[in-house]
């Protein structure tokens, strides 16, 4: 595992014009494919945005960058000895437009990057990113250690997504100590936790029918887009969702057949089952 480091060269030759962020994009170009391909859309009007958020976050970026190495470096060693894995693939530190916080890599054992202007510079909502986005890499690992067939998994489907983001969080509370609203928003949110503690089976039940009744982009945007959230006012609510249907899973299940749940042909109608008795055992 190679850490990239794009920040100190933004951070070092900072200045707050569009000519500066076009060459440092056009300088680390292998860095930020992934990322203008699928994290950051309206790239010339994001820019002119960007600007005045970047001048405000200079001294926290510098900050984030001199200590994401040692945060990384020790979640993926937990992550390691927890489960006999070793990371191999590379991670990138850059900075975008304020459009993806982090993400993995399109790819069955993916790269990571994790883009910092988008980040609470306190230590512990580091580690929590980190260690969900480890947590993703973690969850391939295994799979693939445990013979996933990847040519049968639907990769739009938002079943796979709610497994997806259900064991990256599942993980991060494994080896991160934080309040429950921090695993979701990555920083202290009690009003979204308390919605969603407090409503969990209108929300889980809005979210059956959506799967029902809407394609696989529309559920995207309304439950786990940072810009959905329409129906109740409150957005990503599949993330806490996802999360509910893991613990539902650990109850009945070991860990490691959770963790691989996508192995099995039906994986998908074993999810919605599963949703579907959570709502019931609320009522």
């Amino acid at each position: 595992m190679f850490i990239h480091d794009t920040v100190t060269d933004f951070t070092d030759n900072y200045l707050p014009t569009i000519d500066y962020l076009k060459n440092y994009y056009e300088k680390h170009t292998s860095h930020f494919e992934e990322y203008f391909q699928y994290h950051c859309h309206n790239v010339d009007k994001k820019m002119k945005m960007a600007i005045p958020k970047h001048q405000e976050k200079i001294s926290a970026l510098i900050e984030m960058k001199d200590k994401m190495p040692k945060l990384i470096s020790d979640i993926a060693r937990d992550y390691e000895q927890m489960y006999d894995i070793t990371f191999t693939k590379d991670v990138h530190l850059i900075i975008g437009l304020y459009g993806s916080n982090a993400f993995t890599y399109r790819q069955i054992i993916p790269e990571i990057a994790f883009c910092l202007e988008k980040l609470s510079p306190q230590d512990r909502h580091l580690q929590i990113i980190i260690a969900h986005e480890f947590g993703h890499a973690l969850h391939h690992l295994l799979s693939e250690k445990s013979g996933v067939d990847w040519a049968m998994i639907d990769w739009e489907s938002p079943f796979t997504w709610l497994l997806q983001e259900g064991i990256a969080t599942y993980f991060s509370t494994k080896v991160v100590s934080a309040r429950k609203d921090e695993y979701f928003a990555f920083e202290e949110d009690i009003d979204w936790i308390t919605f969603a503690t407090n409503n969990k089976q209108i929300i889980i039940e809005a979210f059956l029918s959506d799967l029902t009744s809407l394609d696989a982009r529309a559920v995207y945007l309304e439950w786990f887009s940072i810009n959905g959230g329409k129906q109740f006012g409150i957005n990503r609510l599949a993330y806490f969702i996802a999360y509910e249907f893991i613990q539902s899973c650990l109850q009945e299940l070991s860990e490691l057949d959770v963790i691989t749940l996508w192995r099995n042909v039906n994986f998908q109608d074993i999810i919605y089952q599963q949703l579907v008795e959570i709502a019931k055992k609320d009522i």
